[in-house]
């Protein structure tokens, strides 16, 4: 049993955490994978379909697995669990799908020493239960299976602690600007490229600014949840905190400078609504009300489905600061661990093997994520293919994001509490940056310090 003191941290600490989790969409035609390697040279795991009549003892053991998702996430993972146990006369997982308040689920378990065999782990959030011992280390497993650098190299950092891997990942999702192109041509303005520039964002999004009152069009939407988390990650990575040292970094230069920039598309450029503002607008980027809008791959299927024929769209990569370089965006990585009480690590590695490194089931995993495995996110085949159903679009921009994704320990509690009403003063005027900024960094620190005990 894992130490009683060890586990009131984890719950003390969790309480505080809210781990962003994302939907995709969509669907794409899979392929059989027997185990080989395909041209990208990654390996993928022979998933096992024996039969108990073939094991030692026809024992079966049942595994409980402890998840968030929405109704889709939910939907195909069960259909995936349900394929899995069917291949395995020895193994059934029992899902305990929990689509809102999972931390409060998950905190339960921990401190009542009923955790699941396998939980669902986000790169945000994991690493304070890897410290505490809550989740097995994983590295005998991938060894021996050959899975070493199976997955893309990027996820990894938010799944390890002091060397070792506790969980592996099985979908990801990272930032990008996805824009109106029939707009962008009807105005002759030129369509947006992985190479532009902070300036060319800001000049395509003013001269597509147009109208008054509810027939008014806006160059850009950056009035959803994304303009907080885009405040404090915009420039070279700053997140308001570091978690690791106890303190928050409010008061640096490229905090602020991301917190201004954010604050004049309001206030000076006046080419987004304020995120306050956004009810009395209605609608999102479907409306055809905005030119430009920031979202990651989970948007894809619904944007598809809504828009239609109405108008030609497309994404792109984040623009480029000529200070900073590219914006940064939050990196999400969706994981599974193994409880480090489970008495059946064996059996549970199984079904962490068939959910992140089977080919067929993370060629599905477009459906609601980016696939972790490289010999499917990396193949070209998968970024040129299209999901039945949707509009031609630059797929490749999906892994293109990864290159200025950050990853990092989300703080709800500082996140909510302290920076989103802050900023909602900024962003109203009616408070100036520098107060603004200590109060972020005052109120904060004063949190974290809390949380920290």
């Amino acid at each position: 049993m894992l130490q009683l003191k060890k586990v009131k941290a984890v719950s003390v600490f969790m309480a505080a955490i809210l781990a962003l989790t994302a939907c995709g969409g969509g669907t794409t035609k899979p392929t059989e994978d027997n185990g080989s390697k395909n041209g990208s040279g990654s390996a993928v795991a022979k998933v096992s379909s024996v039969k108990s009549s073939d094991k030692k003892s026809n024992e079966k053991v049942e595994l409980r697995f402890l998840l968030w998702g929405n109704q889709k996430e939910i939907e195909y993972k069960t259909k995936w669990t349900d394929e899995f146990n069917a291949a395995h006369d020895n193994i059934h997982v029992n899902l305990e799908a929990i689509p809102e308040g999972f931390h409060d689920k998950l905190t339960v378990q921990v401190s009542s020493n009923t955790l699941a065999d396998l939980v669902q782990i986000a790169g945000d959030f994991g690493g304070e239960y890897f410290k505490k011992d809550v989740f097995a280390p994983l590295d005998s497993y991938i060894e021996k299976d050959g899975l070493k650098g199976a997955w893309v190299d990027s996820l990894m950092s938010g799944l390890s602690y002091n060397g070792s891997v506790y969980a592996a990942p099985t979908t990801f999702y990272s930032g990008f600007i996805i824009y109106n192109k029939t707009m962008f041509k009807e105005n002759n303005i030129p369509l947006p490229t992985n190479d532009w520039t902070e300036e060319d964002f800001l000049k395509a999004a003013k001269a597509l600014t147009k109208g008054e009152g509810d027939s008014k069009v806006w160059g850009a939407d950056f009035s959803s949840w994304w303009a907080y988390s885009l405040a404090r990650n915009l420039y070279d990575g700053y997140k308001a905190w570091d978690w690791e040292a106890g303190k928050m970094t409010a008061d640096t230069e490229g905090f602020k400078d991301g917190v201004q920039f954010i604050t004049d598309l309001y206030r000076v450029h006046k080419i987004s609504p304020t995120p306050t503002m956004a009810k009395d607008v209605g609608g999102t980027f479907e409306t055809g009300k905005y030119a430009m809008t920031v979202g990651a791959s989970w948007d894809m299927a619904s944007f598809n489905e809504a828009i239609g024929d109405k108008f030609e769209w497309d994404i792109v990569t984040f623009p480029s600061n000529s200070k900073y370089g590219k914006w940064r965006s939050p990196l999400w990585t969706t994981a599974i661990g193994i409880s480090a009480d489970s008495p059946h690590k064996d059996e549970a590695w199984e079904y962490i093997k068939y959910m992140s490194a089977q080919g067929k089931v993370q060629e599905e995993m477009e459906i609601i994520g980016l696939p972790a495995l490289k010999s499917i996110s990396e193949d070209s085949n998968f970024i040129n293919s299209i999901p039945e159903g949707w509009k031609k679009f630059n797929k490749s921009v999906f892994f293109d994001a990864l290159d200025y994704a950050v990853d990092g320990v989300v703080l709800n509690e500082i996140q909510d509490e302290i920076i989103k009403v802050e900023l909602e003063l900024l962003f109203a005027g009616e408070q100036d940056i520098d107060t603004t900024l200590k109060n972020i960094q005052t109120k904060g620190q004063l949190k974290l310090d809390r949380m920290k005990e």
